[in-house]
């Protein structure tokens, strides 16, 4: 009876992912004119419920920006956050993804893992330069992690000026060190 109740309740949930769907958004922003712009765009677009964060790609010569998520997203819910942004959206269309026969795309891997034991971003802003510099380069994901309040701080020397834009996620933490990890 247990073993019957088990294989049911698996087959339900198995059922229920199968039926879950996936929306892939394209959108047309105007004023976005820096990595620092693309930066701001993507984490707000991100933080959208249902918006997969990591999937979130913006381009900056053609303003398009793309992004996955498990529920729809309204114009409305998305023009608030370009708003909050600085900047206007001008179109919002859902798109048909071609099929990827089961490829998935190349992994990137960790080439820097750098813990710094000191919250002087002073101190190190040649070294958050140099890093950005790197990840600017070529395709790349910097992952920082440091107390919230340094958010601006190390983002501005990774960041600013820069005409390319790269994948930066930002973790909050509540430890007394700046945690950076990129990988290409």
């Amino acid at each position: 009876m247990l073993r019957g109740l088990l294989i049911m309740l698996t087959l339900v949930v198995w059922s229920v992912n199968g039926w879950a769907k996936e929306f892939n958004y394209q959108a047309h922003v105007e004023g976005m004119v820096c990595a620092f712009c693309a930066y701001s765009v993507s984490k707000n677009i991100g933080s959208l419920p249902g918006v997969d964060a990591e999937s979130v790609n913006v381009d900056l010569k053609s303003g398009r920006v793309g992004f996955k998520a498990t529920k729809q997203v309204s114009q409305q819910s998305l023009e608030a956050v370009f708003t909050e942004s600085g900047f206007r959206l001008d179109k919002l269309s859902e798109i048909e993804l071609p099929p990827t026969n089961g490829q998935s795309p190349q992994e990137l891997s960790l080439i820097l893992d750098m813990r710094l034991d000191s919250l002087d971003t002073d101190r190190f802003e040649a070294v958050f330069e140099a890093v950005g510099n790197i990840a600017a380069g070529s395709p790349s994901r910097l992952v920082i992690e440091a107390p919230g309040l340094l958010e601006g701080n190390l983002l501005k020397p990774v960041l600013m000026g820069r005409q390319q834009v790269m994948k930066v996620r930002f973790r909050p933490s509540d430890t007394e060190s700046i945690h950076l990890q990129l990988y290409m």
